[in-house]
């Protein structure tokens, strides 16, 4: 299984000497392996454990020798090792080093020293070079006309494990946020596509592209975006206007959990995790969850908002990314003319009555404080009190207080059953 593998790495690569076949010659198999940058003793055993041939290092320079493969500082023709450095360069070579550069000259024959090749790539791409001494990435340049232009949709699960999901949406022009919703589920499609409804009835237009991955929780948007964008001619109408990838891949909308996580996750993860270690919330027991929710999503939610208005008149500091201007979000958002860019989105080929419509059938409710009917009613038997009547909290500790007291009668309650 070795010898299999490891033929089938050798013939991976893009050699210009074709791997030998099961009755090549000794020559030819010398031939084949010195055409690497292998050692004596790695050349030797790849002859004996590949094709069973034992060989002295002496016969081995000897063979060498003879078949003219010893012969140092003999280099190809400039022109030749310049011709085929660009062609490689063509065929994507562009980010490799001089060494790793050298090593596939070698590969398809072309003899060349190290120096050599440095210097033509340093003349090549000086540019390239000076950037890998640096050791700087280059990244892709995210493009885009406008704002609405394309819009990153995804969920955050941080906060899952204590019973809240979060879900929001952010405009990749401006990275203005569009929304920012803290709620019990963001895997039910009908509570995400409440979110995208809520959006479209608040901007009355629709985007041009909405960027989102593969799980089952976006079917309803994108079926939505999909009708609404079908009216349309333009090259991104219809199916097109939906961009499906992998989550991570979702770079704006990443970004934006990134700063989310410093700015408010690791607090409520820490009290959270406290109040486990404390033995006060079982995160296993859906009745701790309930009450969770009922306790802290309020509080939770105005945090959220808070972030969301902090974030959207904040000013983006200037980046070397060209493509990405940098300003404030809402004005980016709304005045896209000071940047010489336009608004993407179109005109919604309805009335807000249609949007009503698809609401009351392809969306749920958001729960009252994330919480059950049953949970709700629950807790009205318990306290003699609405859901309405509970005092706002105001801060994480009255949210915890209200906790331990909802979450100690529930138990008693059901222990008592």
């Amino acid at each position: 299984m070795f010898q299999m593998v490891l033929a089938l790495l050798l013939f991976c690569k893009a050699s210009a000497i074709p791997y030998p076949d099961i009755d090549a010659s000794l020559d030819e198999l010398v031939v084949y392996y010195t055409s690497f940058s292998f050692t004596t003793k790695e050349v030797l055993g790849f002859l004996l454990n590949i094709h069973h041939i034992m060989l002295s290092e002496r016969s081995f320079y000897r063979i060498k020798k003879r078949l003219r493969l010893q012969k140092r500082g003999v280099e190809s023709a400039i022109a030749d090792i310049v011709t085929k450095i660009l062609q490689l360069r063509n065929a994507g070579y562009t980010n490799i080093g001089y060494r790793s550069l050298w090593n596939v000259l070698r590969c398809l024959g072309v003899r060349a020293s190290q120096h050599t090749v440095r210097l033509v790539l340093k003349a090549i791409d000086g540019d390239g070079v000076l950037m890998r001494q640096r050791h700087r990435l280059t990244r892709r340049r995210y493009t885009s006309n406008g704002p609405s232009f394309c819009i990153h949709v995804d969920g955050y699960d941080k906060l899952k494990p204590f019973g809240i999901s979060v879900h929001g949406g952010i405009d990749g022009f401006s990275r203005k946020i569009l929304w920012l919703k803290a709620t019990s589920s963001n895997k039910n499609p009908r509570i995400v596509a409440g979110h995208f409804l809520e959006y479209l009835k608040t901007s009355k237009r629709v985007p041009r592209v909405v960027r989102m991955d593969a799980g089952t929780e976006n079917v309803i948007v994108e079926r939505i975006q999909i009708a609404l964008r079908s009216f349309h001619t333009d090259s991104m109408a219809g199916h097109r206007s939906v961009s499906i990838g992998r989550s991570t891949a979702n770079q704006k909308i990443e970004m934006l959990w990134s700063f989310l996580m410093r700015n408010f996750t690791t607090f409520w993860r820490n009290l959270f995790k406290d109040m486990v270690d404390e033995g006060i919330l079982n995160n296993a027991d859906p009745v701790h969850l309930e009450c969770i929710r009922f306790c802290f999503l309020p509080l939770i939610q105005r945090h959220l908002d808070m972030f969301l208005q902090s974030w959207n008149s904040h000013r983006i500091r200037s980046q070397r990314n060209v493509e990405c201007p940098h300003g404030i979000p809402d004005v980016m958002y709304y005045q896209p003319f000071i940047y010489d860019k336009y608004d993407c989105s179109y005109e919604l080929p309805c009335d807000i009555v249609v949007l009503d419509y698809l609401t009351d059938i392809y969306t749920d409710a958001v729960l009252p404080r994330g919480t059950k009917e049953e949970f709700r009613q629950l807790i009205n038997t318990l306290t003699f009190l609405d859901i309405e009547e509970f005092d706002v909290i105001e801060t994480p500790t009255q949210a915890k207080e209200l906790f331990n007291l909802l979450s100690g009668v529930v138990s008693q309650h059901l222990l008592n059953r």
